[in-house]
């Protein structure tokens, strides 16, 4: 089983909670004596276990290891996806100075900031370049748009980051609003099946997903390089499985990582058979 959270440092800090389903552990990658896991503010984060290289401070509610080997990148084998055709994104106004856009899988460079009342449709994978939106430059950024995907293609999406520089502002950042929906899937198949956020492993970017309304993102985040920061308002259902260098969890709301074996990326098991 590959666990959901994993990632070198951990850090919760706020009054709200962070609950990992499926059965899975937190893998904690860090040697830091004292609190390579920790979680203050009044938050806490609830997992069957705990297995952590370091120490841990705050509340970690589950069996609790320490003194654990590193785990090294689980999706190390993954090769990075190549650029594909350039993708179609159609801009239609809806009133109020907002706009509805409808995005094809495919390259994209330099996006628009989506915001509080745009409305985000993302073709799935069926719809043509393996459902893969490859943001070459620019960053993923929406602040409370409504976020869905094509209810007439399957497949689910993948979002590959790949920064032109090191600006923030190349990084992906998502933030629900109280009366918006967000909800994405990852890949059903393929080699990235369960992926829903990959970033160039080499890219330092952070990325921020921020929790509100009716928010649910299902798959694999995955930024091998960089620190994801996810915070809760409400109920919010964000991921399946983080691997990041960093993560840091916080917000007052009720955060639920739902781990399904159909629902991340896969390992690469090595075995020898007779």
């Amino acid at each position: 089983m590959l666990d959901p959270v994993a990632q070198n440092a951990l850090d919760s800090n706020g009054s709200g909670s962070g609950t990992v389903t499926g059965g899975a552990s937190v893998l904690v990658n860090s040697k830091h004596a004292s609190s390579a896991a920790r979680t203050s503010g009044g938050g806490s984060l609830t997992a069957p276990r705990f297995q952590v290289t370091g120490g841990t401070v705050g509340t970690c509610n589950g069996v609790v290891e320490t003194g654990v080997p590193p785990t090294p990148d689980p999706l190390a084998y993954l090769p990075l996806p190549s650029v594909p055709p350039d993708g179609k994104m159609t801009q239609t106004g809806i009133g109020n100075g907002n706009k509805r856009y409808v995005l094809s899988p495919g390259r994209y460079r330099n996006l628009p900031n989506f915001n509080v009342g745009d409305e985000v449709v993302l073709r799935q994978a069926s719809a043509g370049n393996d459902g893969i939106f490859f943001i070459d430059g620019g960053g993923f950024t929406s602040t409370g748009a409504n976020i869905t995907m094509d209810p007439t293609t399957s497949g689910g999406v993948m979002i590959y980051n790949n920064p032109a520089n090191a600006s923030s502002s190349q990084g992906i950042n998502i933030s629900g609003n109280a009366a918006g929906t967000v909800n994405l899937s990852a890949l059903t198949s393929g080699t990235y099946a369960g992926l829903l956020f990959f970033q160039n492993r080499v890219a330092g970017q952070s990325m921020s997903v921020s929790g509100n309304g009716s928010f649910t993102l299902k798959g694999t985040f995955y930024l091998a390089k960089a620190l994801l920061q996810v915070t809760g308002n409400g109920t919010a259902t964000i991921g399946s499985q983080y691997i990041s260098r960093f993560l840091s969890m916080g917000g007052g709301g009720a955060v639920t990582i739902d781990y399904t074996d159909d629902g991340t990326a896969r390992t690469r098991v090595i075995s020898l058979v007779e």
